[in-house]
């Protein structure tokens, strides 16, 4: 019996193993375009990604195009697990709502909105303060920044 009651633990946390869903960020291969405007995403550096509740990414090139894409689609939001950047500083994947990110007419990005993204407020107030001028911009202003400034 007590084997019995092993095997079905077992075999039930395998199972439950399969249907994990990963909400990470997905990798970025060249085959990748953007939703928004259809571009392929081939600066990693400036990319974004929403990652849906289940597993699912949608990619973007540039941030203005997630936040295009944050904005046309509310009805998706309760569906969005998380939006990632790609950090300026790190190189890596991060939660955007943990990040801050730096606007500047003469920062070069792929759809030319000069806004790069930082994996935290201290690393883009470092960015602003070697490479001034710079505005940063947190999370919750990106929809209302000015995207037609650039």
């Amino acid at each position: 019996m007590k084997k019995r009651m092993i095997a079905t633990v077992l075999l039930g946390l395998a199972l439950s193993a399969c249907n994990h869903v990963s909400t990470d960020a997905h990798d970025i291969h060249d085959v990748d375009t953007c939703i928004i405007c259809n571009m392929g995403i081939h600066n990693v550096q400036a990319a974004t990604q929403i990652v849906m509740e289940d597993g699912t990414a949608e990619k973007f090139d540039d941030i203005g195009c997630l936040v295009q894409f944050m904005i046309e689609n509310p009805d998706l939001a309760p569906t969005f697990h998380t939006a990632y950047a790609n950090g300026y500083d790190t190189q890596e994947w991060f939660d955007m709502t943990e990040g801050a990110f730096v606007y500047h007419k003469d920062i070069v990005t792929p759809m030319g909105n000069g806004v790069i993204s930082f994996s935290t407020v201290e690393a883009a107030e470092s960015y602003v303060e070697m490479y001034e001028p710079g505005e940063i911009i947190l999370y919750d202003e990106l929809e209302a920044h000015d995207w037609n400034s650039f």
